[in-house]
Parts: structure tokens; C-alpha cells; sequence
């Protein structure tokens, strides 16, 4: 059965966070979805009937890709989560802070707060952010309050960067380690950037996985 797999970037990025990844999918078919932070969002109406569909979500997008209500086959996760907050309830109140803070950062000062969100994650440099819509913005960071669930009967490849402060190892296992039908694994490097980071890499562990070779 042919693949199907559609991409979706994370909080504060736009479909071009795929660029280095993008090459390796050449033979494939991809669609790429934008939340519109820095332009027209672009959510299709997906026909994907009669393929194996593959959902591949950054940070937020992995969430994101769980309230489309597509029957996937798979899903892979970079730097992702389904509670941001976690469950543990000192992390989950920490992390709660964190997020109020930044919120109220970003509604004092957008661009600066971007700029250093982007420097956390390990990306130095970064163009149009003062094209930013602060409301789609501000209704994602709300969003990240909510928790998701992915169904048990869906394959999940969760990779995660040990160096990443954004979603830290600890929020990776607290999220995930539950679940018999997830596959979490660590990379050393990476940062909050993994498919714009280490893309290669990236790729053959999802090739891998999908093809049962992991």
C-alpha cells in the first residue's frame, strides 16, 4: 500500500521547518501542513483513503496532528508530547509557571520572546519573526494546557534530543512510557530542532521503524 505522510512544525515555526528533511522524502508522498504564524495557514482537505498514512509532528505539531481525526497508521513524534504540562505533579507545576511566564513575556514583547524561545531550542537565527500573528500565537500557547491521547491500536516512534530544555527527556517519559505501543527513543544531540536538526538521522530511524527494522 503506497504511503501517505503529513508533516506539521511545532510553536513558533512554519512548514519550511522541514526543509532539511524534506530531500529525503522525494519518493513519497507528503503533504505539509502550516499553522499560519507567519502567514496563510495551510490545513487541505485530506483525501487519504487507500494509503498508509503516517502522521510526523514537531514539538506541538504532534498534538496538532491528533485533532485532525485522521485513522493513522502511524505516528512519529520529534520533540513531542501529549500533556506539555506533564503528569507528575511537581514537573506539571513547574512547567505550568514556565508557561505563564512565557505567555506573559510574549504578550509584552513578541519579538523579543521569540528570539530567545528560538535560541532555547538552538536555532540562532531567524527570519520574519516580525511577521509573527500574536493571536494564533497566544491561542497555542493556551493550547498547550490541554492533554491528548493517542490510540493504542496506533504505532508511535517518539524521538527525543537529551539536550533539549524545551521538552526535556523527563516530559518524553512521563508522556509516553505508559503507552505498550510506543517506541521512545534518545538522541545525544538535537536540541528542540530534531528533522531541522540531525535530518538524516532522523530519517533512517523512521524508515527503520516503519519498515520494522528498529
Amino acid at each position: 500500500m503506497k504511503r501517505c505522510f503529513i508533516f506539521c512544525h511545532g510553536f513558533g515555526f512554519d512548514k519550511n521547518f522541514w526543509k532539511n528533511l524534506t530531500p529525503y522524502f522525494l519518493g513519497e508522498q507528503c503533504i505539509y501542513l502550516d499553522l499560519g504564524y507567519f502567514g496563510e495557514k495551510f490545513e487541505p482537505n485530506l483525501e487519504t483513503n487507500n494509503v498508509e498514512l503516517i502522521g510526523i509532528g514537531h514539538s506541538l505539531g504532534l498534538a496538532k496532528l491528533l485533532t485532525l481525526n485522521k485513522n493513522f497508521d502511524y505516528l512519529i513524534g520529534l520533540n513531542s508530547f501529549i500533556n506539555f504540562l506533564g503528569n507528575d505533579q511537581k514537573l506539571h507545576l513547574v512547567r505550568k509557571y514556565e508557561l505563564q511566564t512565557l505567555t506573559d513575556h510574549f504578550i509584552a514583547s513578541p519579538i523579543n520572546t521569540l528570539k530567545n524561545f528560538y535560541k532555547r531550542c538552538g536555532m540562532f537565527e531567524r527570519e520574519r519573526i516580525a511577521n509573527i500573528n500574536k493571536q494564533i500565537a497566544l491561542n497555542d500557547l493556551e493550547f498547550l494546557y490541554n492533554e491528548f491521547y493517542i490510540p493504542t491500536e496506533i504505532r508511535t516512534l517518539i524521538i527525543g534530543s537529551k539536550n533539549d530544555v524545551i521538552v526535556p527527556p523527563e516530559i518524553l517519559f512521563d508522556n509516553f512510557h505508559i503507552y505498550p505501543n510506543i517506541n521512545i527513543q534518545m538522541m545525544d544531540m538535537g536540541m528542540h530542532l530534531l528533522g531541522w536538526l540531525e535530518a538524516k538521522s532522523i530519517y533512517q530511524r523512521i524508515m527503520s521503524f516503519l519498515n520494522g527494522t528498529d
